[in-house]
């Protein structure tokens, strides 16, 4: 295959001085999209790129890939002049000559606004939300009304997207924003004919755009949107679902669901002429439809609260007699029994709110619901452009940590983890913000208490940043996605402060890693709570696979394929998406003496994690080795966490420095 035919970019590359490639993100029919930071503006974009040659290795008829070019250039021309929060932003459009190898590529692109979210279809159940009146309300307002703003405003354009589907439509945490124009046409635009135009996807695509492409207006997109509405309510579609078909709703049994039902029909008639004229009216039907809703549960509560307010009031003078007499008698009862519990065991306490606690009970306040308890590896975007990875807890079996200990098992709550180690980039960002509060001379940089960094080489030729012109700068942009190196634990910590995270725990990190596949593992059969059980054994046999060659006078030899001298994308990820846990590079963190519970833990100290360095193995078990604050290394980085709080309901709320760090005299101020 052609040079030019592989990956058009790779991690670390800088284009035209402005943007360093920091992943591929995607690939299609239309080119790859990268994520990538844009230098100038500090901020993470993303590139759709497309090169003539990458084109020429998927298809073989020269027409065929010049209508692509065209069609790029067309979505160009079609995203620049949406301005709608509910539509991805384009910002920059521009074309460069890379060099592979020997070979000259030219390339074209789009800079774009990057969403580190999912799409709509995480918002939407494999099953369906009907018959749950409620949950189908709160799906329309928070993401599909939205989109159909969005979709107006296309329209608004003269332009058809015509690939509206959930995987099209990203989220940049719980604002959709539509995207992937690659099939848009418009009016005002230059047509493009060719085979390529029929592309879609079937299941969302109207019978007028599959079989007579010219007759494909603003009703086709209604017909996708129409179809996104049924799969919401009906679960995701399969094959027993008709393509270019009408769809409908099987038992729509109140009047909410015959109303939704009937605009169903109405937006995916076979017919365009019978679908909604605008996605404006569509719009106004599902607000219709809610509002009605609404009504019926307001009357409904009226109701009851009249029926309450129409009973008798001797009735109400009566009962409220007999409470008083019962209580006599309890009260009695009580005094006649010396016992200072006015409630005998035989009869149940009265129902009271979880909220208030009974005279002399201590009780936690009750946890309030934020949001249902997301996936593993569900990403977040953090304040320094960070993407956290979900990881749900469970239970890690720790050795004892002395000759004839026995193993305990230690609970490891819910918690958001770095994808990647922090970098270069995001360190000097780090420190630039901070700058009036620390001093550096002699290439040490600190605060008032605290070292942070060790300036210079981390190795021969390698000196990632500077002080120059009152400022850190990274010396060559090709180093920015690379792990910071040389960092102290107090560096660390103070970054994770500083952005409302904080340092792995041992046991945090323990857990993240054996769920990487690879390591033996075994679910808790006879323990409550469920979750995960570290298998010791498992993991051993993995670190022995992990270390390459055999061990000299207490080192362990690294394999030559490990080296933390890579953009940190590049390294691997695990089954959360957490990339390069336990690789060539160590990791600073907290050693707890205590299990994690607020109530029992102590102190914490610093402690380099990992187990493919020196002193890292102790009979083959991953262990922390505990450092001082102001020590640094250049193979240890650092990744930051983020805990989460869980409540009975199974909802959660992050939170940012639940355990214990070391004691500083002032906090960082942002």
């Amino acid at each position: 295959m052609d040079e030019c035919s592989q990956n058009i970019f790779e991690p670390g590359k800088v284009i035209n001085g402005q943007w360093v490639i920091l992943e591929l993100i995607g690939k299609g029919g239309m080119g790859e999209v990268y994520r990538a930071h844009q230098l100038n503006l500090k901020r993470d974009v993303a590139l759709k790129v497309i090169s003539s040659q990458w084109l020429q290795a998927l298809l073989e008829d020269e027409e065929e890939m010049e209508t692509a070019m065209q069609r790029f250039k067309r979505e160009v021309q079609a995203m620049a002049r949406v301005r709608h929060p509910n539509v991805l932003q384009i910002f920059d459009y521009g074309s460069a000559v890379i060099q592979k190898d020997a070979t000259a590529c030219p390339v074209e692109f789009i800079c774009m606004e990057y969403v580190a979210g999912n799409t709509l279809r995480h918002t939407m159940s494999e099953e369906g939300f009907y018959p749950e009146q409620e949950l189908v309300i709160s799906w329309l307002q928070d993401y599909f009304l939205p989109v159909l703003k969005g979709v107006q405003a296309i329209h608004d354009l003269d332009i058809v997207h015509r690939d509206l589907k959930p995987e099209n439509i990203m989220l940049d945490g719980r604002t959709p924003k539509i995207a992937d124009f690659g099939l848009a046409r418009s009016n005002r635009l230059k047509q493009v004919t060719g085979s390529m135009e029929i592309k879609g996807t079937a299941h969302y695509m109207s019978p007028e755009h599959f079989f007579d492409f010219k007759r494909a207006d603003q009703r086709a997109d209604i017909y996708s949107l129409g179809k996104i509405l049924f799969e919401a309510l009906d679960g995701k579609m399969n094959k027993k679902i008709p393509t270019f078909k009408s769809v409908s709703l099987k038992n729509p049994g109140s009047p909410f669901f015959r109303k939704l039902d009937h605009i169903i029909r109405d937006a995916t008639a076979e017919k365009k002429e019978e679908r909604f004229d605008s996605v404006d009216r569509f719009y106004q039907a599902l607000e219709d439809a809610v509002a009605v809703s609404n009504q019926n549960m307001s009357t409904v509560g009226q109701a009851a609260s009249e029926h309450i307010l129409r009973f008798p009031r001797l009735q109400l003078v009566w009962a409220a007699v007999a409470v008083v007499l019962v209580s006599m008698a309890l009260m009695t009862l009580w005094h006649m029994r010396g016992n200072r519990n006015p409630w005998p065991a035989d009869l149940k306490k009265p129902l009271i709110s979880a909220n208030v606690p009974l005279l002399g009970e201590k009780r936690e306040p009750a946890a309030i619901p934020l949001k249902p308890l997301p996936l593993a590896g569900h990403a977040i975007l953090a304040e320094d452009g960070a993407s956290l990875r979900f990881v749900p807890g469970g239970k890690v079996v720790l050795p004892g940590n002395r000759a004839g200990a026995v193993a305990r098992v230690v609970k490891v709550t819910p918690f958001y983890m770095d994808e990647t180690p922090v970098t270069n980039h995001q360190y000097v960002e780090f420190l630039n913000r901070n700058f009036s509060r620390i001093t550096t001379a002699r290439g040490v940089v600190r605060d008032e208490e605290e070292v942070w960094l060790f300036l210079g080489e981390v190795y021969a030729g390698y000196e990632p940043m500077v002080l120059r012109g009152g400022k850190f700068k990274i010396s060559n942009a090709a180093y920015a996605s690379y792990p910071v190196l040389r960092v102290t634990p107090a560096g660390a910590a103070a970054y994770a402060e500083f952005y409302n995270r904080q340092l792995p725990t041992y046991v945090q990190w323990l857990f993240a890693l054996d769920n990487d596949g690879r390591a033996q593992r075994q679910l808790s059969a006879n323990t409550s709570g469920g979750g995960r059980q570290i298998d010791l054994e498992g993991m051993r046999r993995m670190m022995d696979r992990m270390m390459a060659g055999p061990e000299k006078s207490g080192d362990v030899k690294l394999p030559t394929s490990l080296h933390p001298l890579v953009p940190v994308v590049n390294l691997q990820p695990n089954a959360y998406g957490i990339r390069g846990l336990n690789g060539a590079l160590n990791e600073w963190g907290l050693q707890l003496a205590k299990a994690e519970s607020r109530d029992k833990l102590r102190d914490a100290e610093y402690v380099m994690l990992g187990g493919a360095g020196k002193d890292f193995r102790k009979n083959s078990i991953p262990v922390p080795v505990i450092r001082q604050s102001w020590e640094a290394f250049a193979e240890v980085g650092f990744r930051c966490v983020r805990s989460v709080r869980t409540n009975s309901t199974g909802s959660i709320s992050t939170t940012s420095n639940p355990l214990p760090t070391l004691p500083r005299k002032e906090k960082i101020k942002k």
